[in-house]
């Protein structure tokens, strides 16, 4: 009998471990809420970058200096190099969001890391949204603006009106979460930015350098 509950007690804590914690928002209507009203608005921003992760038992490690570049016709290109200036990748957006890769190390110029990267900066610029697709939820707190991507959903929660973090979802749980640190106004670039991925099993950190060089 005692084994018997054991066992009942580890499938009830496996099920509940498994609930998507998306089942317990609440749908609202606003025809004004928008989540797009934190769109990060920059000209040159400068980020100290360090990648950490493991890849089939073998930890890698990354760092180097992160450049945000905002160009006049509205196009947008995103610059990862090391101290020396070498080019980890370099990544360019029109004014229409289409994504080109000028610039990738061998090593990273793989579909699926290329792809990655590609979702990371979309979701964090806001770049390529189904704007049509916006849906508001609750969470006692919490405002969750959901969009519709071609695979799963982009979530943008907001806490005290202020977004603090980003995740894109399937149907149960997060496989990508955003953390944003802290703002100074709503389309300001934050002072910190956590990428963490789940299943890939790496992060990729943020941290504002005030000083812009030229």
């Amino acid at each position: 009998m005692r084994h018997f509950l054991g066992l009942i007690s580890i499938v009830i804590l496996l099920f509940t471990s498994c609930a998507s914690h998306y089942r317990s928002l609440h749908e609202i209507k606003s025809s004004k809420a928008t989540a797009l009203k934190y769109k990060p608005v920059f000209k040159r921003e400068i980020y100290r970058c360090t990648v950490d992760g493991k890849f089939l038992f073998k930890k890698f490690h990354l760092s180097g200096i992160l450049f945000f570049k905002q160009m006049d016709d509205g196009s947008a290109r995103v610059i990862f190099q090391n101290e020396m200036g070498f080019t980890f990748f370099d990544f360019g957006w029109d004014k229409n969001d289409s994504v080109q890769v000028y610039d990738i190390l061998p090593q990273l110029n793989k579909p699926a890391v290329v792809k990655l990267l590609e979702k990371d900066l979309n979701l964090f610029m806001m770049r390529g949204l189904n704007k049509q697709s916006e849906t508001l939820y609750k969470n006692g707190n919490d405002t969750y603006y959901r969009f519709t991507l071609s695979k799963g959903y982009a979530y943008y929660i907001e806490e005290n009106g202020a977004l603090i973090r980003i995740e894109n979802a399937g149907k149960h749980k997060a496989v990508t979460t955003i953390t944003i640190g802290e703002k100074k106004a709503a389309h300001d670039m934050p002072g910190s930015i956590l990428f963490t991925h789940h299943k890939a099993h790496f992060t990729i950190q943020l941290k504002k350098i005030e000083e812009h060089a030229d």
